[in-house]
């Protein structure tokens, strides 16, 4: 190792003190020939032939001179400069091929610059907390029910809590709206309601005052956290606010403390927990004793050292131990199921990432082949310099090594430019970006980055030059020298451009294909009926108040309804396509016993009866529910056309009896209520416009008057011109009242189809340039082949060859490398069928249409890049031919 590093500062104080080194060298050989001399001299030589002997002995002083520089100075870095400076003087000389391979590794460098820069922040980059890979989600899971990543009860919670060995902590959080009344105007915001460890178990450090410790959730649990843009924006950053009151939710809390202002939850969607949470409060210590309400999301930091499947070893023991102690969970079967939290966060996005990931990979390797292959026509065009080069001494490997200086040259200056086009691109990226892409919000120019374009970059110039120099070592000496020689094989012979057009189409088919298939899926989102008409929609949502929230309900749909322009309204406890924590159980048909009820799951949503005449629902049988069917009645319930199918097949649900789910208000908390079907409408996509979770259970609201609703306006007139009258109304009624998300339903609709629209548009930007770069470069190789060919165009034509004959002629070779690379692209497509399958709606991956448009435009793009080639190539005069 001494000796390794010896050497190396030897080399670098060479490389400073270089002249002083050459002169050395110079001196020590210059005494060498003198000696050499002299002892000619005395052996009785005369002078003259003296010193020729001596430089016979001593062989070609420039090889030795440069041999030792090369011992005395380190030969790497001296020689890669000169290489350096000579690929320079190269280059320069050809600008016009040096713009173009640069800006074609502009384009492959810059696209994957982008999407790196996305894969790194969402897939790679730890989450912002303290230790994140400690960090764990623990899900419960009902085998009977067959309810996955459900949530947990408060005392599973507990009990959990109470009894987990590699656990540091479990934490538990549900989230829910609050109104902030008092100074200025009511403020809706999303609450969290957590354990007094929830934040500590995060590592969350606040930026003003104290986080919640045990006793905050005592008695009434009167406290408070702030984030910090509603402390910067309600309360004017007033530091002064700790340990002050503030009016919420019809009380007053006290502030403990704001949190950072860079701090942001980061839950799966399926988890329904916001990043933007405005307020935190405390679970009421008396909670802890429920056992038959699922609503808390549990999070875990692991003990260091403890892997997650150490973890969930010891989830199944505390499953075990919960199904023993309680005979409710045993009934459910309940087990635990433990992910990490960064794992479970990406596991939707990550698929669609990484294609992307892939598909900017092909377009690098297009650029490469591309490059290759002008790189391969240039140093065609250079044979007869590099043979003699060859002939006067030059090594291959020296050789090799300045056309790889070139090319690494031309790939650097490709990479500069791509990493500019790729901050670029990235801030367009992010105009579009779904929100399962909230994590990246800013352009980072960070190491990770920058480290990938570099290795892209040398990469991609080892690649693009390792084609020419393959051929280069083919080169014979004596041919190549003889003025004249020439090359006049046909493209097809020529394999090695062959096989890189080959090889640039059936990638660039590829990428179409999947492209293709992804807009397809676009327009089958579109053309998809998600249960409900979004058009001419404005929805908002509120926490009605009051002595009787549902008079306060009433109220405010009466006044809604006397805007001018409106046909409909009607509220819903969880909004289709909204981040409101979900509410599903299980359910009972009449007639079942009570195991079954195990086996069937639903949506339950609370609604006012002009919920389906508002969101556009199609009633399919029996009746909608009227203003009489209040909880002083009988209980009754309409069901979606996937329950009654699934419960009920063949025979008519209206008149049949369930056991279902109601919410009994604040004090009465959840109960079985035995409710009678009055009516089936088609079946909303209230999750996903891609597929449909589970059938849906609609309550009366005022058997069910949940805390949160979300109202539905349906207007003959704009619906963003409705926002004044409704804000009017709404301080009409109550001035503490709050409203929050204004907005059109289509907004949720859109935002629905984002992730797809983010995939099809990226997938559609690759597709085209592989389409692009794979048709410049069969027209470069085409127009070469053609060139090249001059004199055997010119025989041809002497020989009674028509114009349409030498187009045919040079078309069919364009043609046959188009379809050669057309078929193995669609086999290749074929092949990772079920792999695009995953990310498609509505068609099959193998989707004739997609394939039959491909293999038409692809030899539309061949004739084109074909085109203009066969015409020069056959306006060709045959005499000038002939004399070159």
């Amino acid at each position: 190792m001494l000796t390794r590093w010896r050497a190396k500062l030897v080399h670098m104080l060479s490389v400073i003190c270089r002249r002083k080194t050459d002169r050395e060298i110079d001196e020590e050989l210059r005494f060498h020939l003198d000696m050499a001399f002299q002892e000619n001299v005395h052996s009785g030589l005369p002078d003259a032939e003296a010193r020729q002997n001596a430089r016979e002995r001593f062989g070609d002083l420039s090889r030795i001179t440069e041999s030792g520089r090369d011992v005395r100075r380190g030969r790497g870095g001296d020689v890669f400069v000169q290489d350096l400076r000579y690929a320079v003087r190269v280059v320069s000389r050809q600008p016009g091929l040096f713009a173009m391979v640069t800006l074609t590794m502009m384009l492959g460098i810059g696209a994957n610059t982008a999407i790196f820069s996305v894969v790194h922040s969402v897939l790679l980059k730890p989450l912002p907390y303290d230790k994140p890979e400690q960090l764990d989600l623990i899900w419960s899971d009902f085998k009977k029910t067959g309810a996955s990543k459900a949530p947990a009860a408060a005392a599973e919670l507990k009990a959990i809590r109470d009894n987990c060995r590699l656990f540091q902590d479990v934490a538990g959080i549900w989230v829910g709206g609050g109104t902030f009344t008092g100074d200025g105007e009511p403020e809706q915001v999303k609450v969290a309601s957590v354990t007094t460890n929830f934040l500590t178990v995060l590592g969350i450090r606040p930026a003003l005052g104290r986080l919640f410790i045990d006793g905050d959730d005592a008695g009434e649990g009167n406290n408070i956290i702030l984030s910090y843009g509603i402390w910067k924006r309600r309360f004017g950053g007033d530091p002064g606010i700790i340990g002050r009151e503030v009016r919420f939710a019809n009380g007053a809390r006290t502030v403990l403390g704001i949190l950072p202002a860079d701090f942001a939850l980061s839950f799966p969607p399926e988890a329904n927990v916001p990043s933007d949470i405005q307020a935190w409060i405390p679970f009421w210590n008396g909670v802890y004793s429920d056992r038959a309400t699922y609503y808390i999301r549990m999070l875990g930091r692991m003990n260091s050292g403890v892997t997650v499947e150490q973890a969930q070893s010891d989830a199944d023991r505390l499953a075990r131990l919960l199904r023993d102690d309680f005979s409710e969970y045993a009934a459910e079967n309940l087990s635990l199921q433990v992910i990490q939290l960064h794992r479970d966060l990406v596991s939707d996005i990550r698929p669609a990432l990484m294609a992307l990931f892939i598909g900017a990979g092909l377009v690098l390797l297009i650029c490469c082949f591309n490059v290759s292959n002008l790189l391969l026509t240039r140093a065609a065009g250079r044979r007869r310099e590099i043979a003699l080069r060859v002939a006067l001494g030059a090594s291959r490997m020296r050789i090799a090594r300045q056309l790889m200086s070139e090319s690494l040259l031309i790939c650097g200056a490709g990479g500069l430019l791509g990493f500019g086009l790729g901050l670029a691109g990235l801030e367009g990226l992010l105009g579009i970006r779904p929100a399962s892409l909230a994590r990246v919000k800013t352009v980072d120019l960070d190491l990770p980055v920058l480290a990938f374009v570099i290795a892209i970059s040398v990469g991609s110039g080892l690649l693009s030059g390792l084609t020419p120099l393959l051929e280069t070592r083919k080169v014979d000496l004596v041919e190549s020298l003889k003025s004249g020689a020439r090359n006049a094989s046909g493209l097809v012979r020529q394999r090695m451009r062959a096989v890189l057009i080959v090889f640039e189409v059936a990638l660039g088919t590829v990428l179409l294909v999947g492209a293709g298939l992804m807009v397809r899926t676009l327009l089958e989102l579109h053309r998809a009926n998600p249960g409900f008409n979004a058009a001419n929609v404005v929805t908002f949502e509120m926490n009605p108040r009051g002595n009787s929230r549902i008079d306060a309900v009433a109220r405010y749909e009466e006044a809604f309804a006397a805007i001018p322009g409106v046909e409909a309204v009607g509220g819903i406890s969880h909004l289709p396509l909204g981040d409101y924590p979900n509410w599903y159980s299980p359910y009972l048909p009449e007639g079942l016993g009570a195991d079954s009820s195990n086996t069937l799951l639903a949506d339950y949503r609370a609604v006012t009866p002009g919920f389906f005449r508002s969101v556009g629902a199609r009633l399919i049988a029996g009746r909608d529910f009227e203003r009489t069917d209040a909880a002083a009645t009988r209980d009754v319930v309409i069901v979606d056309d996937m329950l009654a199918a699934q419960t009920w097949p063949g025979e008519s649900a209206v008149g049949k009896k369930l056991n279902v789910e109601l919410y009994e208000g604040e004090e009465g908390g959840f109960g079985k209520h035995s409710a009678e079907v009055v009516g089936v409408v088609g079946h909303i996509k209230m999750h996903s416009l891609l597929r449909s979770l589970r059938p849906e259970i609609y309550i009366p609201y005022p058997q069910s008057p949940r805390e949160h609703l979300s109202f539905l306006i349906r207007t003959k007139v704009d619906p963003g011109s409705l926002a004044t009258a409704i804000r009017t109304k709404v301080n009409k009624i109550d001035k503490t009242q709050a409203i929050a998300n204004l907005r059109p339903l289509s907004d949720y609709l859109e935002e629905s189809m984002s992730a797809t629209n983010f995939t099809a548009v990226l997938a559609g930007v690759f597709a085209l340039l592989a389409l692009l770069l794979a048709t410049l470069g069969l027209y470069g190789v085409v127009s070469y082949s053609a060139n090249q060919r001059t004199q055997e165009i010119g025989v041809r034509v002497a020989l009674g060859a028509t114009r349409s004959d030498i187009s045919r002629l040079v078309l069919r070779e364009g043609l046959v490398l188009g379809a050669l690379g057309l078929a193995l692209g669609l086999a290749g497509s074929v092949a990772l069928s079920a792999f695009l399958q995953s990310f498609l709606f509505g068609i099959k991956a193998v989707d004739a249409s997609t394939y039959i448009s491909i293999s038409l435009l692809i030899p539309l793009a061949t004739l084109l890049a074909c085109w203009r080639p066969a015409y020069r190539a056959s306006a060709a005069n045959p005499v000038a031919a002939l004399r070159q």
